[in-house]
């Protein structure tokens, strides 16, 4: 009897001996994946978008071989901008959003169609650089460019959530991306040198990335969702069944089959008004504060009021900044950034 008894104490004690040892097992930290091991860089925890209106001296169709774009020198206008920037943040606890103090849109204007002799040359167009930074606040691009990660990494770009600007009616094609942006992959070898400078190349044909880009906006007063969503293909961005690259808009089965998400943030764009307009009459010595609400033609008023409804002004507001955007005195080839 005692010796039972003695078999069932050493059983019992084994089994909490079990049951201790497999729950500290059990309860050991769990090490974090290391994103440099699995995907070859670190995990950004900041991204700048930069965004700068331009002219081209050179033919669009050959900007991501040639080159050509040209940034309009700054403004002394409050709203209106030719050099804009969005920031986000990837902050503990709630993941990406915007950095504060960040712009939250970008405003830009529709592109309208010129020549110059054979060359086609849209005005304006947009350079849209990415800037990725790690956790120690340095810059990190050349992570995804450095030991082959060129090969894996391109930047998508797709539309959304269209609407029209002064009314905020949905639009019928409001996911047909290529009916609202066009846009051109104008990457640089070396990634940190300029074409116009003759230290590097444009590569954004052979080696679409999209850390630089240029981007032309199709449609007047409409906003939209435009969604950047860096990927990163495992097996190589370019599908071995296919003769080119994804299109900016589009990723192909492959390389979604066979890679992740390393960024995806959404920026909404508004398009306020077109190159083409003007205001007949509005002089750089008119004293705005005099003018009345909609007292010029349908095409003047309707430009006006959508500059209101975009930044919400008042049409005194509005009107000050538009003359100061137009009537500027700087040099047009002034402007400090090149491809």
């Amino acid at each position: 009897m005692k010796r039972n008894a003695i078999k069932l104490i050493s059983a019992a004690v084994f089994a909490l001996f079990f049951a201790v040892t497999f729950t500290a097992c059990g309860n050991d930290p769990v090490t974090p994946p290391n994103p440099i091991e699995e995907k070859g860089h670190e995990d950004p925890t900041k991204m700048v978008i930069e965004l700068y209106e331009c002219h081209m001296h050179a033919d669009w169709n050959k900007i991501d071989v040639e080159g050509g774009a040209h940034q309009d020198p700054e403004t002394k206008a409050k709203y209106l901008k030719k050099v804009q920037e969005i920031a986000f943040e990837n902050k503990e606890g709630k993941g990406w959003g915007y950095a504060d103090g960040s712009q939250k849109s970008f405003f830009v204007r529709q592109s309208a169609d010129y020549h110059t002799g054979s060359n086609f040359t849209p005005a304006p167009v947009y350079l849209l650089f990415i800037k990725y930074y790690d956790k120690k606040g340095q810059l990190m691009n050349n992570q995804f460019i450095e030991g082959g990660q060129d090969r894996l990494h391109q930047h998508y770009f797709t539309i959304s959530n269209a609407t029209e600007l002064m009314t905020g009616a949905a639009l019928a094609d409001g996911t047909q991306t290529t009916n609202y942006i066009d846009y051109k992959y104008t990457d640089t070898t070396p990634w940190d040198k300029t074409h116009h400078s003759g230290e590097a190349e444009i590569t954004g044909r052979s080696n679409p990335i999209g850390l630089k880009g240029a981007m032309r906006f199709l449609k007047n007063r409409v906003k939209f969702d435009l969604r950047i969503q860096l990927w990163h293909a495992f097996k190589g961005k370019k599908d071995p069944a296919a003769s080119d690259f994804d299109p900016f808009y589009k990723r192909s089965a492959f390389s979604q089959a066979f890679g992740t998400s390393d960024i995806n943030v959404i920026v909404p764009i508004v398009v306020y008004a077109s190159r083409e307009e003007y205001i007949d009459g509005l002089e750089s010595s008119t004293d705005v504060s005099k003018v009345p609400e909609n007292s010029y033609d349908a095409a003047g008023n309707a430009l006006i009021q959508a500059i209101m409804k975009a930044f919400n002004l008042t049409w005194t507001e509005a009107l000050t900044d538009y003359q100061k955007f137009i009537w500027d005195d700087s040099d047009g080839e002034s402007g400090h950034v090149w491809l």
